[in-house]
């Protein structure tokens, strides 16, 4: 009885190393996500992705728009044939042949002022085209840790395989040796195939991280992307008014609306001014065809009348002035928004900080500890074989809450960014001393 339970013991111990090699196998050496990395991306994307494109292609059309505004109108020539009646005046004492130019002046700052709107217009433009690059920063940069974390998942779906195709070896000699149960093989078979198919699901994850970088590149969907490294957990963000503060100075698209304002502005004081009559002045002559001499001249001034359409342009003011307030206005809640949007941010990365601390720090080591306490157990005819497939997949499931606490804390700091226009929010919180932070 002896000697049966020691060969028992033997073929047990054949398959135990393999199932420690499976879990202590290192990954191999995978491409650090750097800043270095997002800024060449990003650089790429500003001449290939449609979206920074289009926003280019605005703020081209509203500088050329500035440079469109014309001081002087284009001057009005005008011509005409007069034919005598057996009343008036003959041809050759009047003339037949009447001709005339006409030129706009360019009063009461109106050209200036069209050059004002255009330039406020152009600037808003421009800043688009800036926060259009930022926004595909940031999406470049969860698309990037999302690749990482699929290439985190693929490793652990496979060391999981791994595992388990070392496990039912073992189950196997043991089975054959009448030391396991048939439904020990039967979990253990199934627990295996599970994990294969899982690795599969896997591989097509990280196909779709694949193809999410390529279009916000506007490459083949299909062009390959080397294997990515998770990123480390991240220093603390904390809310204090100092980060509010900043981000109301930065905030990319707060700039936008505020630019909207003073273009609202300029618009509003360009109608202003159009309610003031056109001026012009031209030239006029009376010519007979006979012998081509003038009989006559004049020096004309014209203007319009805008009085007659008060009402009209008074509701033209009042419509610009409502923009006015209401670009004012949305300025103001966009101000509000990025308050409540900070801090529910800094309190979103506070919970994936401290829950990726907690799983890396204490609940991984201690589900490695019991699933060697539950190896040995087994191993010795102590512990059943079910607590081992337990605490093997809740240690792959604790790895993987890891890994989408820290992806999940770094697509969160990449939101704070493109909210906040702050490039490292984490170096930008300890600039600050204790003394200074007003939670």
């Amino acid at each position: 009885m002896k000697s049966k339970q020691l060969f028992t013991l033997l073929l047990t111990l054949q398959g135990l190393p393999g199932l420690l090699a499976a879990e202590a196998a290192p990954a191999e050496a995978r491409v650090p996500i750097t800043p270095a990395l997002i800024d060449g991306l990003v650089k790429d994307a500003t001449v290939s992705n449609p979206g920074i494109e289009a926003s280019s292609a605005r703020a081209d059309a509203a500088s050329a728009e500035i440079d469109s505004i014309r001081t002087w109108e284009d001057p009005t020539v005008s011509l005409g044939l007069w034919k005598s009646t057996p009343r008036g005046m003959s041809a050759s004492q009047e003339g037949n042949i009447i001709y005339g130019i006409n030129q706009k002046l360019p009063v009461f700052g109106r050209p200036e002022l069209a050059r004002n709107v255009a330039e406020a217009a152009a600037a808003k433009a421009r800043l688009s085209v800036a926060y259009e690059t930022q926004r595909i920063r940031r999406d470049l940069t969860v698309a990037l840790v999302g690749l990482a974390f699929a290439d985190r998942s693929l490793d652990l779906a496979r060391e999981d395989l791994d595992w388990l195709e070392a496990t039912v070896s073992t189950v196997d000699s043991r089975y054959r040796a009448g030391k396991s149960s048939q439904v020990e093989w039967l979990r253990a078979q199934t627990e295996r195939a599970k994990a294969a198919d899982n690795i599969r699901t896997r591989e097509l994850d990280r196909e779709h991280q694949q193809v999410l970088i390529n279009r916000l590149l506007n490459r083949n969907p299909h062009t390959l992307w080397p294997r990515y490294a998770m990123p480390e957990v991240a220093g603390p963000v904390p809310y204090d008014d100092h980060l509010v503060r900043d981000a109301l100075d930065l905030a990319p698209k707060l700039k936008i609306k505020r630019q909207e304002t003073e273009e609202s502005d300029a618009t509003a004081l360009l109608t202003r001014r159009r309610r003031m009559p056109e001026i012009g002045v031209g030239v006029e002559a009376r010519q007979y065809s006979g012998d081509a001499g003038i009989r006559e001249g004049a020096l004309t001034v014209d203007f319009t009348l805008p009085w007659l359409n008060a009402r009209r342009y008074d509701s033209d003011l009042r419509r610009d002035l409502a923009n006015r307030r209401a670009s004012e206005r949305d300025a103001t809640e966009y101000e509000l928004e990025i308050r409540e949007a900070v801090h529910q941010l800094t309190m979103d990365l506070d919970t994936a900080r401290r829950q990726a601390l907690l799983y890396r720090d204490q609940i991984i080591p201690l589900t490695e500890q019991t699933l060697s306490s539950a190896d040995a157990a087994w191993q010795s005819g102590l512990g059943p074989f079910q607590d081992i497939l337990d605490a093997h997949r809740m240690l792959v499931d604790n790895r993987l809450t890891l890994g989408r606490a820290t992806a999940d804390q770094a697509g969160k700091l990449a939101e704070l960014t493109l909210l906040t226009g702050i490039f490292d929010p984490t170096s930008h919180a300890s600039s600050y001393s204790p003394e200074q932070t007003h939670h």
